[in-house]
């Protein structure tokens, strides 16, 4: 389990209810399940039909004894009931004691695509995304939900994402290479600024069976940890470029989370996955620093702070928690010079007065 140094704790606690609450586990049980569906229960989401959500299957979350469910999985939004559900695609019985991931988006980080005529890619297995923070990004790490209410329909397909480096944009693709109903809607979930993304490769070293072994700071040895996935293809020519048509869950192996088949069929190898990963130093309840900018991000070395009011001090965190970087002004601009640091990524948190923001940095 990942370490946070003593000065992050009160901090994380004091946010820890907050924070987790827009990224939880949700168990369909006798009372939640209606036909196909199990009904969420969130003040988040109750009687908000604007909200956006991403999921993934979770086999054995604490107190599950681990639950299969080979379908394909949606989210629907009933205004009649006031309540958020999720449903299997297929129309069978939702599966009793199942588990799912369930993150609801910022504001920033989901939003809805729907896969019509205008948007079509090269054959109609594909629908182009646009949006500016992928777009032109190829190390984008973008997951997916499938989503009912927009168009009414059913969409029972496997999904993941490749990049055309042709017109550089993601596209979603069918897994199974048929067409992509006209009118389907997906709930897109890009970088946000509460979470930590990832991507993941099932190599011949990772894999057993059907599943293959993720390693992540953020993951390994913790059991409550949470995240969603979808596949990434990648882009043309890449070692990755394997087709997985299979539902996926994720569990947890005792020591570490994996990525499993739910038919149990064996894993492939060189399948990539994007994941985004609950992060209690990003999730943090921060207070906003007025007028905070900070650029370049990414940077290969220096990073300018600047705010409205004077920037006290500035410490820097790595994904383990540690501390290392320490810097104090009284001006309103200080600048911070990574080039000392290992490539990835870092957290940010900044002091003015009475307000700390918390803030990710990538070094490349």
């Amino acid at each position: 389990m990942r370490k946070i140094t003593p000065l992050l704790i009160a901090l994380l606690l004091s946010a820890a209810g907050i924070a987790q609450d827009s990224f939880f586990v949700h168990t369909a049980t006798a009372p939640t399940i209606s036909s196909d569906l199990t009904w969420i229960d969130h003040p988040d989401l109750n009687d908000n039909p604007d909200a956006d959500i991403v999921i993934s299957h979770s086999w054995n979350p604490p107190g599950s004894a681990g639950v299969y469910n080979t379908n394909n999985s949606g989210l629907f939004y009933s205004p009649g009931q006031g309540q958020w559900g999720i449903y299997n695609e297929n129309g069978s019985a939702m599966i009793e004691g199942s588990s799912y991931n369930v993150y609801i988006g910022n504001g920033t980080d989901v939003y809805v695509h729907i896969a019509d005529i205008a948007n079509q890619g090269s054959i109609d297995s594909y629908t182009v995304l646009n949006h500016p923070d992928i777009n032109n990004n190829p190390d984008a790490i973008i997951t997916l939900t499938t989503y009912y209410n927009p168009s009414s329909l059913r969409n029972d397909k496997t999904y993941g994402l490749w990049y055309d480096d042709g017109d550089n944009r993601w596209n979603i693709y069918a897994e199974d290479l048929d067409a992509i109903p006209l009118d389907s809607a997906f709930f897109i979930s890009i970088e946000g600024t509460t979470t930590t993304s990832a991507k993941h490769v099932a190599t011949a070293g990772n894999i057993s069976g059907n599943y293959t072994v993720i390693s992540h700071p953020l993951l390994d040895g913790d059991p409550e940890a949470r995240f969603v996935f979808t596949h990434n293809w990648g882009a043309s020519g890449d070692a990755t470029n394997v087709i997985v048509d299979e539902v996926m869950g994720a569990w947890y192996t005792g020591s570490n989370w994996a990525i499993y088949t739910e038919d149990l069929s064996d894993f492939p190898v060189n399948a990539q996955f994007n994941l985004k990963i609950y992060d209690a130093v990003l999730s943090v309840d921060d207070t906003v620093v007025e007028g905070l900018t900070y650029a370049p991000n990414p940077t290969q070395d220096i990073v300018s702070f600047s705010a409205s009011t004077p920037i006290e001090q500035v410490e820097i965190f790595n994904v383990l928690g540690q501390k290392v970087m320490t810097l104090e002004g009284t001006n309103n601009s200080l600048q911070a010079d990574l080039s000392g640091l290992n490539v990835g990524q870092y957290f940010a948190k900044v002091q003015s007065g009475v307000s700390i923001q918390t803030v990710k940095l990538i070094r490349n």
